[in-house]
């Protein structure tokens, strides 16, 4: 027993590889500096290889789970996935750099990297009234590179989710309810 609970720590560390970064100022801006009370979050561009499946539509999955996350933190006002932007407007927009769905099964058998899965995107935090960029965050996500079932479930969608859970959290410093603590 006493060796499953050290066991667990470290699996939960495995889940996936890479990162979300938090938010980082840009330079001459304070996260957290100006509050908003509205978020609009714009579809990403696809800048990933050609021959890559998928990009086009990931474009849109990925910032309507972090629109949805967005939300869920009842941080603003309203969160938009367009509309105008005003001066009261938090713009999150960025880009796509690789969504590798990979070959769970390959994942699963062979590992070592075989059929691994990728998700890298920059994102960005804009203020809608001078478009100015106020924070930048990265997200570097791959699959378990030893195999097995749990680099099997790693795909692009758990990847996307997980990431848009910590722009969201990263989100909320530019919220007045921040401000305001």
């Amino acid at each position: 027993m006493k060796s499953l609970l050290l066991l667990l720590p470290f699996v939960a560390l495995l889940a996936s590889c890479g990162t979300v970064s938090s938010v980082q100022p840009a330079t001459g801006a304070t996260v957290g500096g100006k509050a908003y009370s509205k978020v609009v979050v714009r579809d990403f561009a696809y800048r990933g290889a050609a021959d890559q499946e998928n990009g086009p539509v990931s474009g849109k999955n990925f910032p309507n789970y972090v629109s949805a996350e967005i939300a869920k933190k009842n941080a603003f006002g309203s969160v938009a996935r367009s509309g105008k932007a005003d001066a009261n407007t938090l713009v999150v927009e960025g880009e796509i750099t690789r969504f590798v769905e990979g070959n769970a099964a390959l994942r699963a058998l062979v590992g070592l990297g075989a059929g691994s899965s990728y998700f890298d995107a920059s994102v960005r935090f804009v203020d809608g009234g001078n478009g100015a960029v106020v924070g930048t965050m990265t997200a570097d996500k791959n699959s378990w590179v030893l195999g097995g079932g749990l680099a099997a479930g790693q795909t692009v969608e758990t990847f996307m989710h997980g990431a848009a859970q910590k722009v969201a959290g990263e989100s909320v410093k530019f919220s007045k309810g921040a401000a305001q603590r």
